[in-house]
């Protein structure tokens, strides 16, 4: 009993504060040195002993009533960075006590391995006056380069402290947590042989005439550089020099991505449930190495089918999380907004989107490509019946690592393979793995593409 209680009167003293192991020694040694003074009637050992307990009694409250009461700003240099690439985060410390604080350790709290940051000593700050508070912040800085995709928080700052003889020493999260987007690695990919060149450059130029006879449409003087099939014959014939017609109508080649966001057609994704976290964002921590190359080849093709000059629409299997960035426009902007709502897309367990909003077509002749695991019975039939209207339809699978596949799913269903159900639906199906190089696999795209092109 009387045991217990000092323990508890030690925990409470101490507060936050941990005593070092020459710490411990002196509280150690000076309860020994106590216990024998007084069986043996010894007052030395009884001064000796209680100066060796209250040392490390007193450098734990230093520690403890040297708790900094800081403010932390963070900033990074990228607030949104490309999974790979580095950033630079810079944190400005205030002291808001009205006594200076001691010298202390740093750390960052970081979200992945090995979670923390280097070790960085935080400089005594001053009491903040309005003369003089140059010298009650400080500014500390690092860099971070992250792996993979994802919604992170950044922090809280970590301080430590201990007192001058190192007996005792304290440890204090500073601050809140900074969120940090990462957009998955867009990958450069080979152009592609699908988008029509006109005398416009990449844009389809689609001839509106007025009402009336053609002579009526308005013309214009031939300019060099000018497609020789907009050249209006009999105004030309009138004038005596080549004219064009000039009101027309710019409309730019689309294109689909369909891309199975169901948590259903990933087998390996892990059944976490979503987090929110301090700042506000929701954020799955669902894992799947398969879903993160279908990411990672969706970033890709999309931004190249974009700056090749294609409309991109991307259409996803489950609720929409990509919402009015779904389309690809032709703002260099639209990228930025896709790869940011795209750092924190997952496999959700959810319905069909298409049970709920019909799906637009991008046009007969729109090449669709789609990017799947394994999905289910519907997801399949959906996909069946999108590439009976498209002019070019490829679907690359992520196929499993795994011996024994996708039975992970469920031993009591049998059914064809996706690749084979896909390719009797009129997909062309490019089988790949979760580690295959995205460049390479869209090589067989490119390949694809320009065998179509010899047919037409």
């Amino acid at each position: 009993m009387a045991r217990d209680v000092l323990l508890r009167t030690i925990r409470i003293v101490l507060g936050g504060a941990r005593l070092t192991n020459r710490g411990a020694t002196f509280l150690v040694a000076g309860a020994i040195a106590l216990g024998v003074g007084v069986g043996a009637g010894m007052p030395v050992l009884l001064y000796v002993g209680s100066f060796a307990v209250a040392l490390p009694v007193v450098a734990a409250l230093f520690v403890r009533t040297h708790a900094a009461a800081l403010t932390v700003t963070r900033r990074f240099s990228f607030p949104v960075v490309e999974a790979g690439s580095t950033t630079a985060v810079a944190l400005r410390v205030d002291n808001q006590r009205r006594r200076p604080t001691t010298p202390m350790r740093w750390r960052d709290g970081l979200p992945w391995r090995p979670w923390v940051t280097e070790n960085g000593w935080l400089p005594r700050l001053s009491v903040k006056t309005e003369a003089r508070n140059d010298r009650s912040a400080a500014q500390l800085s690092y860099t971070l380069t992250p792996a993979t995709r994802g919604v992170f928080e950044i922090g809280p700052l970590m301080l430590e402290a201990s007192d001058p003889l190192q007996l005792a020493w304290g440890g204090w999260n500073v601050g809140s947590e900074t969120p940090l987007v990462v957009t998955p690695q867009v990958v450069q990919l080979a152009s592609t042989v699908l988008l029509a060149q006109s005398g416009d450059g990449e844009a389809r130029v689609v001839q509106r005439r007025a009402a009336g006879d053609d002579d009526d449409a308005m013309t214009r003087e031939y300019r060099r550089g000018d497609a020789m099939r907009r050249v209006h014959w009999k105004a030309s014939a009138r004038h005596g020099s080549l004219m064009v017609r000039q009101e027309e109508q710019h409309s730019y080649p689309q294109a689909r991505i369909i891309v199975d966001t169901r948590l259903a057609g990933y087998p390996d994704a892990s059944r976490a449930p979503a987090v929110r976290s301090s700042s506000g964002i929701t954020v799955s921590s669902s894992h799947s190495a398969r879903f993160e190359w279908v990411v990672s080849m969706l970033a890709s093709a999309a931004v190249q089918l974009r700056r090749e000059g294609f409309l991109v629409h991307i259409v996803e299997t489950g609720l929409s999380q990509l919402t009015d960035a779904a389309i690809l426009h032709r703002r260099s902007a639209a990228e930025q907004d896709l790869l940011t709502r795209l750092a924190a897309i997952a496999p959700i367990d959810s319905p069909t989107s298409w049970t709920t909003a019909p799906v637009a077509r991008a046009g007969a002749t729109a090449p669709t490509i789609a990017l799947v695991a394994h999905p289910d019975t519907d997801t399949v039939d959906f996909l069946v019946e999108q590439a009976a209207g498209a002019g070019f339809a490829v679907a690359f699978v992520v196929e499993s690592s795994s011996s024994f596949g996708d039975r992970e799913r469920g031993g009591a269903e049998k059914r064809p393979p996706v690749a084979d159900q896909l390719r009797t639906g009129g997909w062309k199906v490019i089988s790949v793995r979760s580690y295959d190089d995205v460049a390479e696999a869209w090589n067989l795209f490119v390949a694809e593409s320009k065998v179509l092109r010899e047919h037409d």
